[in-house]
């Protein structure tokens, strides 16, 4: 079964493990499944790509790593429609939230994808 799993994701476990060498991220932060895997690069956030949720050591907490598990959960749906139909939308909103002028005037957590990944994740945003 978990081959199956690992296969149903393929393309998002694949770009995980290069995120996982690309970024030096190191495992694990916290024992259980799914291992979290950490980083220290700045410049990247937190991302959930199949089997593997890599965080920002600077900046997360328990509601990102809750929330990437609700990605990590979309992501065992969907499959091979992860990518287009979750993972481009969520970097182009991130990269456009990002932009100061637009983050005043945009919530990137009201997003749709974003939405039902807090939801699938337990996440509750006031």
């Amino acid at each position: 079964m978990k081959v199956i799993l690992f296969l149903w994701q393929l393309p998002q476990n694949l770009l995980g493990v290069a995120a996982i060498i690309l970024l030096d991220a190191y495992k694990p932060t916290f024992g259980g499944n799914p291992a979290i895997w950490t980083h220290y690069k700045t410049f990247f956030s937190s991302v959930s790509l199949g089997d593997y949720i890599i965080v920002n050591g600077y900046s997360f907490d328990e509601r990102t790593v809750l929330h990437e598990k609700g990605h990590q959960r979309q992501s065992r749906l969907l499959g091979w429609l992860y990518l287009p139909l979750i993972g481009l939308p969520s970097v182009a909103g991130n990269l456009v939230f990002r932009i100061k002028a637009i983050q005043d005037r945009f919530n990137y957590y009201n997003l749709p994808w974003e939405k039902w990944a807090d939801k699938l994740g337990g996440v509750k945003r006031h």
